[in-house]
């Protein structure tokens, strides 16, 4: 990155993350007052949801769609900002789900939902707690989505524009469904290929940042190539960022926010894992099988199967990867027509670059 682009980016990203984080502040506090009247378990329930969105997070996805409509429309008004949480609840509602799916014990260094109420249960009633716990984490997502889409319906544009970022909407939903169940079926194929994981990828990762960029473009009245060009840069921005993100999942630091191995506890077929089946020798080959889906994998395991995808090649293979994904998305960048303005071009411009080059 050029350091005078660095530093506006950093600056950009922090100043729009903070006009996110109050607007989410300000919604959730209004919500937990409405669940007040309810029932104190209401209110304990929006709280916590309150804390588990607000306790983190990057924010790229609602900070690219106020960065799309401003790349067209040349303002950032507080009606974006608000329509861009939708994104926000609608990516911690994914999350809350994952981590049921892939039995996560902690997001951002903190219980994962699910977690908090299984605990919560057991201080009331031993017996089940469990299973209360998946049944709130379950709720817990139904409601952010729920709350996203009321967001956005509630958005001071033009009904038009407000009904095609619906469609956005739920599109990005029913595609980040379809990738969570191909991310749960790939360990039982015999050979997931590369091809599979980059499908996972578009529809689980991808779907969600496409859409948030192309709500952003619509809101602001983009015409239909801008959108095309911004959702198509979007795609291939968000599949080197999920490559990435595998490669700091085993070779990251704490920073990351999750047990490092987690993914291979899990045995997911992330692109590293692919690549290092099909390049290991056989002896090497049977060591990964056996590690992938062991739930008490110790240090030493970990550091095994690293050693085998670095000697396999396949962390250079990913690597090089990302960094393809990356200049393709650039030359999407350009291709927007009428093209967008300056700023926001040199902001998607260093978010792709930071993608590749982040440590967390």
């Amino acid at each position: 990155m050029n350091n005078a682009l660095n530093e506006y980016f950093n600056a950009k990203i922090k100043e729009l993350s903070e006009r996110v984080n109050n607007a989410l502040n300000e919604y959730f506090n209004a919500k937990i007052e409405e669940a007040r009247r309810i029932s104190v378990n209401h209110y304990e329930y929006y709280s916590k949801l309150k804390d588990f969105v607000l306790r983190g997070g990057k924010r790229l996805r609602p900070v690219s769609l106020i960065m799309a409509y401003k790349g067209i429309k040349g303002v950032i008004d507080e009606g974006v900002v608000r329509a861009s949480l939708c994104v926000e609840l609608l990516h911690n509602s994914s999350l809350i789900h994952d981590d049921i799916m892939d039995r996560d014990e902690y997001r951002r260094g903190e219980p994962t939902f699910h977690a908090l109420y299984r605990e919560w249960y057991r201080r009331v009633k031993a017996e089940l707690n469990e299973h209360f716990g998946v049944s709130m984490g379950i709720l817990g997502g139904d409601s952010l989505f729920n709350m996203g889409f009321e967001i956005l319906s509630n958005a001071p544009f033009h009904p038009s524009l407000v009904i095609r970022s619906l469609n956005h909407y739920v599109e990005a939903y029913r595609e980040l469904v379809d990738g969570m169940i191909l991310d749960m079926m790939l360990p039982l194929l015999p050979s997931a290929s590369e091809e599979d994981y980059m499908l996972m990828v578009s529809l689980k990762t991808g779907a969600l940042f496409e859409k948030s960029i192309a709500i952003g473009a619509t809101l602001a009245g983009g015409s239909e190539l801008q959108v095309s060009k911004l959702s198509e840069y979007a795609q291939l921005a968000a599949q080197a960022f999920q490559v990435r993100d595998d490669v700091l999942g085993l070779f990251g630091g704490e920073e990351v926010g999750k047990p490092i191995g987690s993914d291979l506890r899990e045995g997911k077929r992330t692109l590293i894992v692919i690549k290092a089946l099909e390049g290991a020798t056989q002896d090497d080959r049977i060591k990964l099988q056996r590690l992938l889906g062991k739930r008490d994998l110790t240090i030493q395991e970990v550091e095994e199967a690293k050693r085998i995808i670095i000697s396999t090649g396949a962390l250079n293979y990913a690597q090089a990867k990302a960094l393809k994904l990356v200049e393709a998305a650039k030359q999407k960048l350009k291709e927007a027509k009428p093209p967008l303005n300056k700023e926001a071009e040199a902001f998607f411009t260093e978010l792709t670059d930071f993608f590749i080059e982040r440590s967390y």
